[in-house]
């Protein structure tokens, strides 16, 4: 097998490309051919990626029908994914907020647990306090009377 010998010219179309003589692969007065093609983002792009992001499209999804690389559509145009995530959450919550405010008790019981914090059988109170049923402070009593019987209750 015979052993080839690399030499930095003529070797390839690129380095025939190259100006001879200045030892950089481009001088300054050539204009570099660039290997990418700059992508315009137009106002109609950037709507279409917002509806496609509020619509839970994944982002390599998008990027491949924008014609771009998920890394670009990422940084070119973040704005719009996260306002078209933030849009569909929040026209969500008011179809839901609407739903169960026209007597939907799914949509009730739904929001009183996620967003009002309620949960079904919660904690006991761990004094007490709430659940006595008999009520052992009459308003008859002295304040002394009272601050005992509260004690003897607390343990």
């Amino acid at each position: 097998m015979a052993e080839r010998k690399r030499t930095g010219a003529g070797n390839s179309a690129q380095d025939a490309a190259a100006p001879v003589g200045s030892g950089l692969p481009h001088s300054p007065e050539t204009p570099r051919a660039s290997a990418r093609v700059t992508i315009e983002i137009t106002a109609a792009m950037r709507a279409d990626v917002r509806r496609f992001a509020e619509i839970g499209t994944p982002y390599a999804v998008i990027a491949r029908i924008m014609g771009m690389s998920a890394t670009t559509l990422k940084r070119r145009c973040r704005a719009e994914l996260d306002a078209g995530v933030e849009v569909a959450n929040a026209r969500i919550a008011l179809t839901l907020f609407e739903t169960a405010m026209n007597g939907n008790t799914t949509a009730l019981l739904w929001w009183e647990k996620t967003r009002a914090g309620r949960r079904e059988g919660a904690a006991a109170d761990p004094h007490g306090i709430g659940s006595r049923t008999v009520e052992t402070i009459t308003p008859d009593m002295s304040a002394r009377e009272a601050a005992e019987r509260y004690r003897e209750e607390l343990g």
